[in-house]
C-alpha cells in the first residue's frame, strides 16, 4: 500500500508510522504536505488523526467538524481517528468538571455528542495508543479499497457542503446558513471561500456581526489548511 503522511504531524509520530507501515508492512511511506487529511491510502482513503487534546480543541473551534466536511467532499473513503484510552478520557474529563476546560467547560457528555455529530459526516474510529491506530487504519483502508465497506457520506439535512460547512459555525443558524446560500448560490467549497464581507453585507438578514463570525470562520479555515 501506498501511505502519504502529513509533514506537519509529530515527527515522533511520523518516525513511528514509518515504522510500522514500512518497517513491519512492507508498504510505500512518503511524508508530503497535505493539504487536507493527515494519512492517505493508495490516494482513495484519508484519515484525519487527533489525540485526544487535539481534538477536543479542534471541537471547540468547529474545525474538525468542517475537517471532515472537506475529507467527504474530496475522497470516496473518509474517516477521523481519535486516540486516547478509557483512562486518559476519564482523568480529562474529571479534571475538566473539576476546574474547568481552559477557554470553555468540555466534559464527557460533550464528547460523546462531538463524536455523535462526526458521524453523521464520517466515520469516526476510536483507538487507545499510536500503534493500534495505524492498525485500525490500514485494517480499514483495505476492507475500503477492497470494496467490503461503504462510508457514510454527508448525511445532514443537505447534501451540499457549503450548507454543512456553514452550519459548523459557532452562532450560525440554520436559516443563517440557508439565507448565504440561496443568495450567493452556494453549492461547493470553493464557492464559498469566495464570499467577502462587503458583499455579505448587502443581504438582507446578514448584519455586520454575522458576516464578521463568517469571514473570521474562512479566514482560521484557510490558515488551518496551508499551517
Amino acid at each position: 500500500m501506498q501511505i502519504l503522511i502529513d509533514d506537519r504531524e509529530k515527527n515522533s509520530r511520523i518516525k513511528k508510522a514509518i515504522e510500522y507501515f514500512q518497517d513491519e508492512q512492507g508498504d510505500t511511506v512518503q511524508v508530503d504536505h497535505l493539504e487536507i487529511g493527515d494519512y492517505i491510502i493508495n490516494n482513495e482513503v484519508v484519515f484525519e488523526y487527533k489525540r485526544l487534546d487535539d481534538f477536543v480543541k479542534s471541537v471547540k473551534e468547529r474545525r474538525v467538524f468542517n475537517q471532515a466536511v472537506d475529507q467527504s467532499v474530496n475522497f470516496k473513503y473518509h474517516f477521523v481517528v481519535v486516540v486516547s484510552t478509557d483512562r486518559q478520557r476519564r482523568a480529562y474529563f474529571s479534571k475538566a468538571t473539576s476546574v474547568g476546560f481552559k477557554g470553555g467547560y468540555f466534559d464527557e457528555n460533550q464528547y460523546i455528542g462531538a463524536i455523535s455529530r462526526l458521524n453523521t459526516y464520517t466515520t469516526v474510529i476510536q483507538a487507545d495508543y499510536e500503534k493500534q491506530a495505524f492498525k485500525y487504519m490500514r485494517a480499514q483502508a483495505r476492507k475500503c479499497l477492497d470494496n467490503k465497506h461503504v462510508v457514510k457520506r454527508l448525511e445532514t439535512k443537505t447534501d451540499n457542503p457549503a450548507f454543512n460547512w456553514l452550519m459548523n459555525i459557532k452562532h450560525i443558524s440554520d436559516n443563517t446558513a440557508e439565507l448565504l446560500v440561496d443568495n450567493f448560490d452556494l453549492f461547493d467549497l470553493d464557492s464559498l471561500f469566495q464570499l467577502n464581507y462587503k458583499d455579505m453585507q448587502q443581504v438582507k438578514g446578514i448584519g455586520v456581526e454575522t458576516a464578521r463570525i463568517v469571514m473570521n470562520s474562512i479566514k482560521k479555515r484557510k490558515k488551518w489548511k496551508i499551517r
